[in-house]
């Protein structure tokens, strides 16, 4: 997918993709300790903001597969 198609999204709601049958924060924690595991991604797991920028989104898909 190209980053042209990639939009921002909040990290509830990506977290939502990958676990859709938890409540939104139990999912953002779950893909929290995600990319906490995995050291290229754990500077994202630690941003202040609760909007990930497209291109961070298309990082987490290249590590984590798309939802």
């Amino acid at each position: 997918m190209s980053n042209s198609t990639i939009q921002s999204q909040g990290r509830a709601e990506l977290a939502l993709k990958y676990f859709p049958y938890i409540q939104p924060q139990s999912a953002w924690l779950k893909l929290k300790s995600l990319l906490l595991e995995d050291p290229s991604l754990q500077h994202l797991a630690t941003l202040r903001r609760r909007t990930f920028l497209p291109a961070e989104v298309n990082i987490i898909y290249q590590h984590l597969g798309q939802p």
